[in-house]
């Protein structure tokens, strides 16, 4: 083959979409010089473990699963992540929206469990349920509750289809393009659709989310539930260890996602009290990183006080 002949053949292949490989060459050049500079954006937790596993935080055009069995602490989870999300975002001086599709729970009763973490109340402290709030603890909570108003979140408590979710985000798009949105869907389930299958809806809904982060760059984080599979009295030898094949309409969302990670209590829910994962089980909220396009696979573990909705990294065995 001549020069002449071979760059009319690339030319060609450019054409079809083809990439050669010196440009993807010099675009992982351009990646590393740019994380090399500090430059790389992403979204830091404040969980130092998870910020690692996802290769520095969470990452516009992604999309990210929390499943787990109802009870498991999904929400309490992501509410504490989106504000530590927005805390870090604002001392970067970077622009981020949070939008809230609370459509299992009305956004007041997240902010509830919010300030049950910043106040030390339980929610039956905060319902008044076995004696009256003291007025100094309603003071408190208003404290509290209060310093959320400066966040940049809005709820939908209406369950809303994908065409309105994707519509939403492109107007928003379009008036404020500076500012990185973050959709939080509580939770997958619950998204209505014209499809009369169920998987189908997971499917569309998982398709919608990919364009939205293919032409705005949004980040996804979708709640989802685990399948009965996992409460199966055989999985007991396995204590319960989650895999994506629990994953509710794993054939649908759990392919596209880039990272799915699962929620599993041992000790909470099925009582049980032997090391998990070499951890010990009480208290215990395990993170399973069951698929991690990029990152590192493997179990971060948490302790979860479920009465105060708190959720605090384990330090790694080797710094104990």
């Amino acid at each position: 083959m001549t020069k002449e002949t071979q760059e009319s053949s690339i030319e060609v292949l450019k054409k079809l979409g083809f990439q050669p490989i010196r440009t993807a060459v010099r675009q992982s050049i351009a990646v590393v010089d740019k994380a090399k500079k500090g430059l790389r954006n992403v979204f830091i937790t404040n969980w130092p473990r998870l910020n690692r596993h996802l290769l520095g935080g969470l990452q516009p055009g992604k999309l990210y699963i929390i499943a787990g069995r109802p009870g498991t602490g999904k929400s309490a989870f992501s509410n504490q992540l989106i504000f530590d999300l927005l805390d870090n975002a604002a001392k970067l001086n970077k622009k981020m929206v949070v939008f809230y599709w609370s459509f299992e729970m009305p956004g007041y009763q997240q902010i509830m469990r919010t300030a049950s973490k910043d106040t030390g109340k339980q929610m039956s402290d905060l319902y008044s349920v076995d004696k009256t709030l003291g007025e100094q603890d309603f003071q408190t909570f208003i404290n509290s509750v209060s310093k959320y108003v400066k966040y940049p979140v809005f709820f939908q408590n209406k369950p809303k289809d994908v065409s309105f979710i994707e519509s939403a985000c492109e107007k928003f798009t379009q008036l404020h393009p500076d500012v990185q949105i973050l959709n939080l869907i509580d939770h997958t389930r619950l998204v209505p659709g014209t499809e009369d299958v169920e998987m189908k809806r997971l499917n569309s809904l998982s398709k919608a989310c990919m364009r939205m982060q293919a032409n705005m760059g949004t980040i996804n984080l979708l709640l989802s539930q685990l399948n009965r599979n996992i409460e199966k009295e055989d999985r007991a030898k396995n204590q319960y260890q989650p895999m994506l094949s629990d994953l509710f309409g794993g054939d649908s969302i759990g392919q596209d996602a880039h990272v799915v990670m699962m929620i599993q209590r041992p000790h909470d829910l099925y009582g049980i009290t032997a090391r998990y994962c070499g951890e010990d089980p009480r208290g215990l909220l395990a993170l399973h990183l069951e698929k991690n396009r990029d990152g590192i696979l493997g179990m971060i573990p948490y302790d979860f006080d479920g009465a105060k909705f708190t959720i605090t990294e384990r330090k790694s065995k080797s710094k104990q």
